[in-house]
């Protein structure tokens, strides 16, 4: 009787949790609605230093293209001629990000998620090491990336626990990829 009392007061904790943790994120529209630079993403590609801080949307439920077009142009494949790198990302990938940053803003960190690679084309998918046959980048749908004071393995963490995240791979080399498909994780 005891280990069911006890199982029951474990399920009930899950609960609060989840159900705090729902409520939360169900609160975060009408907060972004009250004050449309929370919708900003501040993206950095390593490579160039390119950088932008730009809405993607102004009242949480449209698209702002303008905005959109600049994260997309720093999120474009840098490694083929211009028609061929720059892609409409996915708007789910554009928010896992958001969310990320959104994580990282509320625990007093305030710099870029630094960009290793985006959408690939696949003939750079192709020439990319380890890279997978059928990679999420060809589709605009996963984003490789650290952030500057922020450890490889937090990073991993804090996007694992990302709401709207599909797939996170740990590279301690340097790097987070995370992605919407499939929820999975790995170390490489």
């Amino acid at each position: 009787m005891r280990e069911s009392a006890d199982n029951i007061g474990m399920q009930r904790g899950r609960f609060l949790v989840c159900g705090i943790s729902a409520a939360a994120c169900f609160a975060l529209p009408a907060i972004a609605q009250a004050n449309p630079e929370t919708w900003q993403l501040w993206l950095e590609r390593l490579d160039d230093g390119e950088q932008v801080i730009s809405p993607f949307t102004r009242d949480g439920r449209t698209l702002y293209f303008p905005g959109y077009k600049k994260l997309c142009k720093v999120l474009r494949d840098d490694h083929v001629p211009i028609y061929e790198g720059w892609v409409k990302i996915p708007i789910r990938t554009i928010e896992v990000l958001w969310d990320v940053q959104q994580y990282l803003a509320g625990a007093g960190i305030h710099e870029p998620l630094v960009v290793h690679s985006g959408y690939r084309t696949p003939q750079t998918n192709a020439s990319t090491e380890g890279a997978a046959w059928m990679s999420l980048h060809m589709f605009g749908k996963a984003v490789d990336f650290h952030v500057r004071g922020v450890s490889i393995s937090d990073l991993a963490d804090i996007c694992r626990s990302c709401p709207v995240a599909g797939g996170v791979g740990y590279y301690p080399e340097g790097w987070v990829h995370i992605d919407t498909g499939p929820v999975r994780s790995w170390t490489a």
